[in-house]
């Protein structure tokens, strides 16, 4: 059995759920607003529980002693750096000299570069417009390959939906959801809503579309339509029953088909020969 109970008022959202499993030996229970809790437990034995993991790190940083920092690494004198710097210099002159061989005027060296810079403009120009022209064939090609690939699966699996197996499985899987779907469904739902979208042209709308379940919802549903201002106020209470035995023999007839399988395989065999 499961129950889902929630509150929404101006103060705030408060959610409690509850799950129970052979009259109360497994239970589940969640608990909102945040941080929210979930608690599992196994007859008196509690398997998880968030709330618990929550505090282990606070009571962990209140047993650490303050005053373990580590003290920060001494810096190195400052005259070492300057000793060193001062030993492996050089002269000025050395300087000067080393760079004073083998220069050329500043006539020549500037002919020389203007030539050398117009040469690489030029091959850096045409390397570019290649790479772009390249670039644009590859995207071109790799749009039309994609495409046909696309036109390729619909037409095999519009083939393959239009077979007379995949009409028979669709109908199985739509009896077998059927059953599960009247297997977990709520056995009541009761609510009392107050709802305003802040127009009452959407307030209208909504509230159309909200009478068109109502009837599927039962007469426990009452939906308050407010035109003038924008809120979201009221309570829900969901209850409901669940049979695990029939839950898993639907979901095991369905897996177990025989026209499942052969389903599973053209789709696999239409992957692998539109290789995917």
């Amino acid at each position: 059995s499961y129950r889902v109970k929630g509150v929404k008022n101006p103060e705030g959202l408060q959610i409690t759920a509850r799950a129970d499993w052979l009259f109360g030996v497994f239970r589940v229970r969640y608990t909102y607003p945040e941080p929210g809790n979930v608690v599992v437990r196994l007859l008196w034995k509690t398997l998880f529980d968030t709330g618990r993991k929550k505090e282990e790190p606070a009571q962990d940083q209140q047993a650490s002693e303050p005053g373990e920092e580590s003290a920060p690494a001494e810096s190195s004198a400052p005259g070492e750096k300057s000793d060193t710097s001062a030993r492996g210099g050089n002269t000025p002159g050395e300087t000067v000299d080393a760079s004073a061989e083998g220069s050329n005027t500043p006539e020549e060296e500037s002919d020389t570069s203007a030539e050398e810079s117009d040469t690489s403009a030029g091959e850096k120009e045409s390397a570019d417009k290649f790479a772009k022209i390249k670039k644009i064939k590859y995207t071109i090609l790799k749009i039309y390959d994609k495409i046909k690939e696309i036109w390729a699966n619909i037409s095999y699996y519009t083939a393959l939906l239009q077979e007379e197996n995949t009409a028979l499985l669709w109908g199985h899987v739509k009896l077998r959801l059927g059953k599960i779907w009247k297997n977990i469904r709520p056995g009541s739902i009761r609510a009392n809503v107050l709802f305003g979208t802040g127009a009452p042209d959407t307030t209208g709308y909504a509230f159309g579309l909200c009478c068109m379940f109502l009837p599927v919802l039962g007469r426990n549903v009452c939906v308050t339509p407010d035109f003038n201002r924008r809120v979201l106020e009221g309570n829900l209470d969901v209850s409901g029953h669940i049979t695990v035995w029939t839950l898993m023999w639907n979901a095991l007839k369905l897996l177990l088909d025989k026209k499942l399988k052969l389903f599973m395989k053209k789709m696999k065999a239409g992957r692998k020969e539109n290789g995917r």
